[in-house]
């Protein structure tokens, strides 16, 4: 840190002007070590934040917004937005050309913004360990996924993709195909509860589709029925993994400051103490279940709940095992396993729940599109009524349904990334410690990419992709792409279509209703996710997104702000 630099050589000026061995008193010496601390830390800061980005840089020529704040850059804008994502597709629309869009974040500090395909391959696959995540976002994201997968770095990385790659294989999704149509069944049983004997109902969707992916995450990453332990501790799984993802005001405020400025052990506000026990709470059920299951699995008295297959945390403990014999070595610590089970808990409960609340949106906001996909989906069901993964995957309609879902509303919308040396990246000579960012809805929606109509919903696309969206994998990245690319990724594929394959077969999806302004519970919502009372239904182009439906930002994925509220009825 620049204050530590600062008083190191504060410390070095002092002795080599021999003051301690001059006689001097000593208050003098330490007035005198504070005033020059702090003519050296101005004067550096003065230094970082106007001179050297504005004077010195290699990169200050490079194209972009100019209007920053002193201190607080562009992020201050950001927060502001409208999305997530919006200010990055201002700044894509005003400089379409350009590879790498500058700007200014905290502090002076300058970060790029990938802005063309060739340098989005650069940074995920040509120079992928050339980069690593930038300490912030580890202290932004970590806290919450665990470090896990998502924070491996080079060899390390290689081993443990390698080491999970079995669970997420196609094989190994052949074989939880029944453990998701029974889920998908469950949820269509919670619609059916909602609806009762009324001609239509309304679902909050993003909770009620986060319930359900939670309870499939249980099964199939940790092996259990997440009702199962609820009663053993004083807050349920999902209940204490909620406190720590979707944080009130001031939870969200101390999570973007504790990434910039470490503060998390030193902040006294409750909503700190509320969210360090959450996760104190979570981490220490996981290490419970982890014990649980090592000592069932020693003595032969663990029985799975999915036939063949193997859930997550299983599959770890038996690999770990394997090796222990093999090498004699441990392969994961109880703490190694935690991070990797958040990692996989948070990309397949948050996400997933995300994609099918935004699939439900363009259904109930497009019948032609719903109308079509039933069709598709009643067709197979009619002929098949207990379809395997290869015919779900043979639904051309609905696999073209769901990467257009996952192209204009990608549950992830940003990746950052830090070099570990000097680069240059399509003609760009960027410095080592430079902070890349990877918007994913830039890419999605760059119209040299995908066309004048890139912002419009239209799965027909897929049919007819021509020049760089049909010739490079770069132009779709729900998933990211090269090493580092989601390895969950069939997973959350097969859970989509499953759900999807269960609810348009039992239920028509109306439109979307005006959200309480409030919170839920207090405006005719139950726990569940169930409104009530009848909203209005927004309609003359109110039901667009930016318009009645708001994203929320800030926000680690791209989703509706204060609920989805979708009017349904039965077939």
């Amino acid at each position: 840190m620049d204050i530590v630099v600062c008083g190191g050589l504060t410390a070095l000026e002092l002795v080599a002007l021999d003051l301690p061995g001059k006689g001097l008193d000593g208050l003098y010496i330490v007035k005198t070590f504070l005033a020059v601390l702090l003519m050296q830390y101005t004067l550096l800061k003065v230094y970082r934040i106007t001179l050297y980005p504005n004077l010195l840089s290699p990169l200050r020529n490079l194209p972009g917004p100019k209007d920053h704040n002193l201190f607080l850059g562009q992020e201050l804008k950001k927060l502001k937005a409208e999305s997530p994502a919006s200010v990055q597709l201002q700044w894509m629309r005003e400089w379409p050309d350009a590879p790498f869009i500058r700007y200014i974040s905290f502090a002076g500090k300058e970060v790029l913004l990938a802005n063309s395909l060739a340098a989005h391959k650069a940074v995920l696959q040509t120079h992928v360990y050339d980069f690593v995540k930038p300490p912030f976002f580890a202290r932004l994201v970590g806290e919450i996924t665990g470090t896990g997968l998502l924070f491996a770095e080079g060899d390390a990385h290689r081993r443990e993709r390698r080491l999970l790659a079995g669970p997420f294989s196609v094989p190994g999704m052949r074989k939880l195909l029944p453990v998701f149509r029974r889920k998908a069944k469950n949820l269509s049983e919670t619609f059916e509860h909602t609806l009762g004997d009324k001609n239509h109902a309304t679902v909050e969707v993003m909770k009620t589709l986060s319930k359900s992916t939670m309870d499939t995450i249980g099964v199939t990453v940790l092996g259990i029925e997440l009702d199962t332990i609820a009663s053993i501790y004083p807050q349920g799984f999902q209940e204490l993994y909620g406190q720590i993802l979707h944080q009130g005001p001031i939870g969200q405020l101390l999570m973007v400051i504790n990434a910039v400025i470490p503060i998390r052990s030193i902040v006294p506000l409750d909503a700190n103490r509320k969210f360090l026990k959450a996760n104190n709470d979570l981490r220490k059920m996981l290490r419970d279940i982890i014990h649980k299951r090592a000592a069932d699995l020693a003595d032969g008295t663990f029985k799975k709940e999915m036939g063949e297959s193997r859930d997550i945390l299983t599959y770890m403990l038996e690999e770990a095992e394997l090796r222990r014999q093999e090498t004699r070595k441990e392969v994961w610590s109880a703490d190694d396993i935690i991070g990797h089970l958040l990692n996989f808990t948070s990309a397949g409960h948050e996400s997933t729940a995300t994609t099918l609340a935004w699939s439900l949106y363009v259904l109930a906001t497009n019948h032609s599109i719903q109308d079509r996909l039933r069709s598709e989906i009643v067709s197979l069901l009619n002929t098949n009524p207990e379809p395997d993964y290869d015919a779900i995957f043979g639904l051309p309609y609905l696999h073209n349904f769901v990467r257009e879902v996952l192209r204009v509303y990608p549950p992830s919308h940003m990746a950052q990334r830090q070099t570990t040396r000097p680069l240059v990246i399509e003609g760009t000579s960027i410095p080592k410690g430079t902070q890349i960012d990877i918007s994913i809805p830039l890419v999605h929606q760059h119209p040299a990419i995908w066309g004048p109509d890139a912002a419009v919903f239209d799965p027909d696309r897929w049919d007819r992709l021509t020049g760089t969206a049909a010739a490079s994998p770069f132009a779709f990245e729900a998933f990211l792409q090269g090493p580092r690319t989601c390895p969950g990724r069939n997973f959350a594929l097969i859970e989509v279509k499953a759900v999807l394959l269960e609810l348009l077969a039992r239920w028509r999806f109306m439109g979307i209703e005006r959200g309480p302004a409030g919170d839920g519970e207090k405006n005719g919502e139950n726990e569940g996710g169930e409104s009530d009372s009848e909203g209005e239904l927004l309609t003359d182009g109110e039901e667009c997104v930016g318009r009645g439906v708001k994203l929320a930002n800030p926000s680690l994925t791209y989703r509706p702000a204060g609920g989805l509220y979708v009017r349904f009825e039965r077939l």
